[in-house]
């Protein structure tokens, strides 16, 4: 039987002389290892050692060495300290990307811990690099949010609303026990719940004790100004994801149309999409350095003042239309029924009756104006199809005009709006799976470190199948050529 058999482990091998050897010149890590090179990481923020003239102690590990392990580690989904420290020491890539240096999982914890914030910078500086290999079109961006799970059980969150319940639910166990008690204090027989006096003042005692549990965290919702409460990790919040509720943090992200590459990823406490159209294009337009694109969005988006501020800053915004009125969702005329004469100022209704302004309002500080025109509504054939009141009155935000150029935009370029799932969706499922199972850390500015280093890992994914790792280390000023060896054989 023809089998194919190992090596002996005893024969002598004339295996290459140097690590260097073992990393071929197109191998990935040989960018990691420029690209840190030329960072300025005192100005990106990180910490680095005390000056130590008299040389006591240990030396301490180069900062820009333990950032190539994080960026390498991303890269490959391995996030844990402890496994970044055992590929120290039997991973040849890690090997040479680290020059054999075995730092312990403590120092590799404690430098992404005392580091958070300046990982942020290291993602500017490679979409710098990006813009340089004109990998962003500037013309078109998708923006979505996904929700990743956070350090902290649901068990472990509450809302005012879900320790209301909880309340409610002791009250009605506790007033059983006491009824239970009393009956168990006027007959000498068993009572009925087959708990005796004992067993039942220790179970009024725990839900009395878990009351002033409950009292506590509503105080400190009240005292803090906050709708939840997080013991695990204080910074999540209960949210409702793709696959139901979860405990987590709303990341908020933004992608270029051209080749897909993340322009802006930011963990958010915000629970839902709904006023994060505005600061992700603002993100956006910033790290592109643009003055003009097409900015498209879900309609969870949908917010009026988000839509008027990214015109404003040269933004158009593409949404959907949401049918948020009361009158379409019963199945009457909505106010896309009712034609706005800007020269005139007044609506015309669905059977021509023309409604001009009769008062002005403010809801939540927004100021709207009604226009109505009762004689009209009285006599009018099809009232039965437009409202079930005495007359119609259709209001008019003092911006309106302003979601009116976007229903225009998005009418006249449909494509663009139907491209966004294209764009986004699967974005965020690769980048899900650089964060497999949700974060490790704790706190929304440590939970910003990892949507940064999986953002890097992302994008440099993509830089590599559209340029290549070549036109990527030709862009880099550090470039360090592989050995002579290894230029040999490749040859």
């Amino acid at each position: 039987m023809n089998l194919l058999t190992g090596a002996d482990r005893q024969q002598a091998q004339l295996l290459p002389p140097c690590v260097e050897d073992y990393v071929g010149p197109d191998n990935p890590v040989r960018f990691l290892e420029a690209f840190v090179n030329g960072l300025d990481l005192r100005a990106a923020g990180f910490q680095f050692p005390k000056e130590n003239p008299a040389g006591r102690g240990r030396p301490a590990y180069p900062p820009a060495d333990l950032l190539k392990l994080y960026l390498y580690g991303y890269l490959h989904q391995v996030r844990s300290s402890r496994r970044l420290a055992a590929e120290c020491g039997r991973n040849l890539e890690v090997i040479w990307l680290m020059r054999q240096l075995t730092p312990d999982f403590k120092t590799i914890a404690d430098f992404r811990k005392d580091n958070a914030a300046a990982f942020q910078a290291v993602v500017r500086e490679f979409t710098r690099l990006c813009r340089q290999l004109d990998l962003f079109g500037g013309q078109l961006l998708a923006i979505d949010g996904t929700k990743i799970k956070a350090v902290n059980a649901r068990d472990q969150n509450w809302s005012q609303t879900k320790l209301a319940q909880q309340q409610a639910r002791i009250e009605a166990r506790l007033a059983e026990y006491l009824q239970a008690l009393d009956q168990a204090d006027a007959q000498a027989e068993a009572v009925p719940s087959a708990l005796s006096p004992a067993q039942l003042q220790a179970k009024i005692a725990g839900l009395k004790e878990r009351q002033a549990q409950i009292q506590a965290r509503l105080q400190t919702l009240e005292k803090t100004g906050q709708t939840q409460l997080s013991a695990t990790d204080p910074d999540s919040r209960g949210m409702k994801g793709a696959h139901g509720h979860l405990v987590g943090y709303n990341v908020q992200g933004s992608v270029d149309a051209k080749h897909h590459l993340l322009v802006g990823a930011e963990a958010t406490q915000a629970v839902c999409d709904q006023g994060q159209l505005a600061a992700a294009a603002q993100a956006a337009k910033t790290a592109l350095a643009i003055t003009q694109a097409d900015v498209v969005a879900d309609g969870g988006y949908r917010k009026d003042e988000d839509v008027k501020a990214c015109q404003e800053m040269g933004l158009e915004p593409h949404l959907p239309a949401v049918q948020n009125s009361p009158s379409e969702r019963a199945g009457l005329y909505g106010k896309a029924d009712f034609r706005y004469d800007p020269a005139r100022d007044l609506y015309h209704c669905p059977n021509g009756a023309e409604l001009t302004r009769r008062r002005q309002m403010t809801d939540k500080g927004r100021l709207l104006f009604n226009y109505d025109h009762p004689p009209a509504c009285a006599a009018c054939p099809v009232k039965a199809r437009c409202t079930a009141a005495a007359f119609r009155t259709v209001s008019r935000w003092e911006h309106e005009a302003c979601l009116e150029r976007m229903a225009q935009k998005v009418a006249a370029a449909p494509e663009k709006l139907a491209a966004r799932k294209t764009l986004i969706e699967h974005v965020w499922g690769t980048f899900k799976g650089l964060l497999p199972g949700g974060f490790l850390v704790r706190g929304l500015v440590n939970v910003g470190a990892e949507v940064s280093l999986a953002h890097f890992g992302y994008n440099f994914k993509r830089a590599l199948a559209v340029v290549g790792l070549p036109n990527l280390l030709a862009a880099m000023p550090s470039f360090i050529p592989a050995s002579p060896a290894a230029t040999v054989a490749a040859k």
